[in-house]
């Protein structure tokens, strides 16, 4: 089965727009834990009936190296993606989940801000407009992809319950290729890496038509479907077994800016943080290692 990138999982499968940076317009808030929102402070992490009752079920992005969690809403771990149908790839500018090797927030002014591994060279529009990895294709019909060499993206490799073949699927159907008619509420499993973008064909990752082998250490948990569509007052209703790599890796600029242009991808938006523990499932085993999903403690 071919192999590629992916990026957030709200807007594409779920019909979401992109919308502003959590929460829309209005003054930047930095929360407790250094995360970055638009949200007003007194909605943070908050999502329910409107009584004092949580009504959503576990969200996602969070922090990876907590395994605090009480959400009562708790759903199935999925399959373990061996067992799943590899659906869609895409990646965030900024990682959407924090972990102690991408723990620098980046303030980007828009739907993009999130975490690094590294600062970026810079968050201005007009250098960054001005060093577009497309640049690298020396293609004048390439698109602008909204990433620069040093920058930090977090990839998604999307997989279904569905009985769906990837080599089958349009790309430019997005995360609506992970349903069918006859499947239309597919289990979720979504394999994340983060991941620093860097110019040379040594770096870790020189193709996009491959996933990342993930044997090193991660943390898997249930959690929502991410995206600027959703904040920490707006909750996603839609359920996701997250599997996210702790480890960090370099990707080639010419490799990511060539499956982009050929795939139509570029860059999406990252949901901030979620913090409150009525809004995160617990994590039961907060190391894994391996393809057969057993758990190193």
């Amino acid at each position: 089965m071919k192999k590629q990138l992916v990026v957030g999982i709200a807007a594409a499968l779920f019909g979401c727009s992109s919308g502003a940076f959590a929460g829309g317009g209005g003054d930047l808030f930095q929360t407790t834990d250094h995360g970055l929102t638009k949200t007003h402070p007194d909605a943070w992490n908050w999502c329910g009936t409107g009584n004092g009752v949580i009504s959503a079920g576990p969200q996602a992005p969070r922090d990876i190296d907590s395994k605090a969690g009480t959400n009562t809403n708790l759903f199935k771990t999925s399959n373990k993606a061996e067992k799943m149908n590899l659906c869609n790839i895409h990646y965030h500018w900024n990682a959407e989940h924090k972990s102690a090797a991408f723990s620098t927030p980046v303030d980007t002014g828009d739907e993009h801000s999130g975490w690094a591994i590294v600062a970026p060279a810079s968050t201005d529009p007009v250098v960054r407009a001005a060093n577009d990895i497309s640049h690298l294709l020396n293609d004048e019909h390439a698109h602008d992809i909204g990433i620069i060499v040093g920058d930090t993206i977090e990839v998604h490799w999307v997989h279904t319950s569905c009985n769906v073949n990837y080599e089958d699927l349009d790309p430019t159907n997005g995360l609506g290729n992970c349903l069918t008619n006859v499947c239309a509420n597919p289990q979720l499993r979504v394999m994340t890496q983060v991941l620093k973008v860097v110019d040379g064909h040594d770096a870790d990752v020189t193709t996009m038509e491959e996933p990342m082998d993930h044997v090193d250490a991660r943390v898997v948990y249930t959690g929502s479907t991410t995206g600027p569509s959703y904040n920490n007052d707006h909750c996603s209703p839609y359920q996701v077994t997250w599997d996210v790599k702790k480890t960090t890796a370099t990707i080639d600029a010419h490799a990511l800016a060539h499956w982009s242009h050929e795939m139509g991808e570029h860059a999406h938006g990252v949901r901030e943080l979620v913090t409150r523990s009525e809004l995160l499932s617990p994590i039961k085993n907060n190391v894994r290692r391996g393809h057969d999903g057993h758990t190193k403690h």
